[in-house]
């Protein structure tokens, strides 16, 4: 039963709810080398000086990125190790998460040294090393922890037209899988009885939508944007 057969079964409708973040613990996946250590290597490159130092700087630079990329996608049950950057980044901030344009910045300038021999410039590799610093760093704060439930609430009961008074929707990661469990409520004892629950796998248009949200109320940055696609996410066929 996919999201829509279970809200229609249980009479709820999901576009007159509130929306709340329901705390949680998600984090995100292990690499073997993470972009923090390569962050660091690029770091200690630059700091020895020399052609060669700068040129391992942004090589480890882009790395940094890049796997900062991987691990995020990874993390949210993606396969992203051989799709080029321009689709990483897409599909991140398909997921509301932070991909500023200046990572293309670093990537560019690691694909003119590879491919043109350029001799990387100074300030350019210092830049490079604060934007990768910056999107590791802001990157890993999100998820300590990321909150990883999201709460649909009728607090009107005038908008209600079955039992169910409220659902939860909580990431998952389990056996290489990462989804979102979905389940209803009716009224009962503390939150209340659980009379349903289905399930929303990585991939599906809505579940790069309650990522997004759950991405916007935590950092409380274009949260009506974000309302706005996941109720056209709800909407697509």
């Amino acid at each position: 039963m996919d999201i829509k057969e279970f809200c229609i079964a249980h009479k709820f409708d999901m576009s007159k709810c509130e929306i709340a973040l329901g705390g949680g613990s998600f984090g995100m996946a292990d690499l073997k080398t993470s972009p923090a250590e390569f962050l660091s290597l690029a770091e200690d490159d630059f700091e020895r000086g020399g052609l060669a130092a700068l040129v391992n700087a942004t090589t480890n630079a882009k790395r940094a990125i890049v796997s900062q990329l991987d691990q995020l996608l990874i993390s949210f049950g993606y396969q992203p190790l051989r799709w080029n950057v321009p689709k990483k980044i897409e599909r991140i901030r398909a997921l509301g998460l932070m991909a500023p344009s200046l990572l293309r910045k670093v990537v560019d300038m690691r694909n003119i040294l590879e491919h043109e021999y350029a001799t990387p410039e100074l300030g350019k590799v210092e830049e490079a090393l604060d934007i990768a610093s910056l999107f590791v760093m802001s990157a890993s704060a999100m998820f300590i922890p990321f909150d990883d439930v999201l709460e649909f609430s009728h607090p009107d009961s005038t908008v209600m037209t079955g039992t169910v008074t409220h659902i939860t929707a909580g990431l998952n990661r389990k056996s290489g899988r990462v989804f979102y469990t979905v389940y209803a409520y009716e009224p009962g004892e503390y939150a209340g009885r659980c009379v349903g629950q289905c399930e929303i796998e990585s991939g599906h248009v809505l579940f790069e939508a309650m990522v997004k949200l759950s991405a916007s109320l935590m950092l409380r940055y274009k949260v009506n944007q974000a309302l706005s696609d996941f109720e056209s996410a709800f909407a697509y066929p």
